[in-house]
């Protein structure tokens, strides 16, 4: 299901709710009120909020929601227009899973999906733990562009169950990998921050690299 939520957050949901360090965003001057501090830096804080607003829904068969819009990122090097206003849009996609499982093998498979519709393919390493060899061999995918995952260290996941989402590109020297984005299962005191009951796993990528 795909919803479409508040471009504004409280810096305790946009940060410390997720278990992350407060850091550099986009502050409102004079906020309606304390949900109103700053711009979001990420989707998750939204989408954990649809699921908080939402518990009278049934979760047996898993609840899943996502969203692709822009978040601010406090930016002074990167200039779209003629003047510099400290700031630049990011398009995101975020999703979340959450249901009686932890579902982290729908969250990987949705990552999986959106580098084959992004004409993303894996690396070879990637590929040989997957298993799917064979299958590779009709994958349709932009010259140069690979993508592979490594275990993350973002406290907002569960440790041991998340992992980065590092790509490629015909730009980038041959040892060089960029991180675009983190998926896993959420760490119990985010579930709990937002008054959660059911285990859930997220994926965020930034897709500007992937299109």
């Amino acid at each position: 299901m795909e919803i479409l939520t508040h471009g504004l957050s409280s810096k305790f949901e946009n940060f410390t709710a997720l278990r992350k360090p407060i850091a550099p965003a986009v502050e409102l001057s004079n906020p309606a009120n304390i949900e109103y501090e700053v711009v979001r830096t990420t989707l998750l804080t939204g989408l954990l909020k649809t699921l908080q607003h939402n518990k009278s829904a049934s979760f047996t068969k898993g609840f899943k929601i996502f969203e692709i819009s822009d978040v601010v990122i406090p930016d002074d090097t990167h200039v779209v227009c003629e003047s510099i206003v400290g700031a630049r849009n990011s398009r995101r996609i975020c999703a979340v899973y959450a249901g009686p499982t932890s579902g982290f093998e729908i969250i990987h498979g949705l990552v999986d999906r959106i580098m084959t519709l992004c004409e993303v393919a894996p690396e070879q390493a990637y590929i040989a733990n997957s298993g799917k060899v064979e299958e590779e061999k009709f994958r349709v995918a932009r010259e140069a562009y690979t993508y592979t995952i490594k275990e993350s260290t973002e406290e907002t996941y569960f440790p041991g169950r998340c992992a980065d989402v590092l790509i490629r590109t015909p730009n980038s020297a041959d040892d060089e990998w960029t991180k675009i984005g983190s998926f896993g299962i959420l760490h119990p005191e985010v579930l709990k921050n937002f008054d959660i009951q059911y285990p859930a796993s997220c994926v965020e990528m930034n897709l500007e690299p992937l299109i």
